[in-house]
């Protein structure tokens, strides 16, 4: 009966011929906690793995003794195209990695904005989110605080700008619209303000904060009448429930 071919070092690790240096790394490491004997309690077959893993490991980790172990074993280097495609992929999985970690940032990011919103730190609140702006500019959870800081420090302009996008994003998202005009209504801009309130009751009619700031901008309506025209009003309106 033939002896077993020995496996190789890609075997043991369990990492393809072409892996990258990071993924043999990953394995490594991943390997090592598993079998190290400090674990295993110095069992005699997982510390002679544990002992076969760091010298695969030895030799895949560096470029060098890598390229004279796969001549060894007959696994021919990959050609320029080849080279040049495997590039792209890692360079593709680099940039995943890059912007899974810039989510985990921006996640932690966002729950201080929150309880800095809270205390009324709006200043900081912009300082600490506009950065992510570059690499997550339609964001709508990061645009919805933004706009709520920039109205705090009374930027109007600014927050209507930042709401704008988040309710292209999130268009059938009712409250949205909701502070879209809240916003505009703050800033004085009542017939905007009137557009973004009725457009947020036609995906919820019943958006108590859209029928609230309805009435308040009626009421400013109202109160920007001259006081000759408030009394012809009043007047005519007495005079209309008399015929009736």
């Amino acid at each position: 009966m033939p002896e077993k071919e020995a496996p190789s070092y890609y075997e043991i690790l369990a990492v393809h011929p072409r892996a990258s240096h990071d993924e043999i790394e990953d394995a490594y490491h991943a390997l090592a906690r598993e079998l190290h004997p400090d674990v295993t309690h110095d069992d005699p077959e997982l510390t002679a793995k544990y002992m076969k893993v760091n010298e695969a490991y030895q030799t895949l980790s560096r470029s060098e003794s890598r390229e004279k172990y796969d001549e060894s074993i007959g696994l021919e280097p990959p050609s320029a195209e080849k080279q040049a495609k495997e590039r792209i992929v890692r360079k593709k999985q680099g940039d995943l990695s890059d912007m899974r970690l810039l989510d985990i940032k921006l996640k932690r990011a966002l729950r201080m904005a929150r309880k800095l919103c809270d205390s009324g730190s709006f200043w900081q609140v912009t300082r600490l989110l506009e950065s992510f702006l570059s690499t997550h500019d339609d964001n709508p959870v990061l645009r919805r605080m933004l706009a709520l800081a920039a109205a705090g420090r009374h930027r109007y302009h600014e927050a209507a700008n930042h709401m704008i996008v988040v309710c292209k994003v999130e268009y059938y998202h009712a409250p949205n619209y909701a502070l879209l005009g809240n916003i505009y209504m703050r800033a004085g801009q009542l017939d905007l303000a009137e557009s973004a309130l009725y457009e947020a009751l036609t995906w919820d009619e019943n958006l108590e904060e859209a029928k609230r700031d309805l009435l308040k901008i009626a009421e400013l309506r109202a109160g920007s009448q001259p006081v000759l025209k408030r009394l012809l009003g009043k007047l005519n309106s007495a005079i209309a429930s008399k015929k009736e």
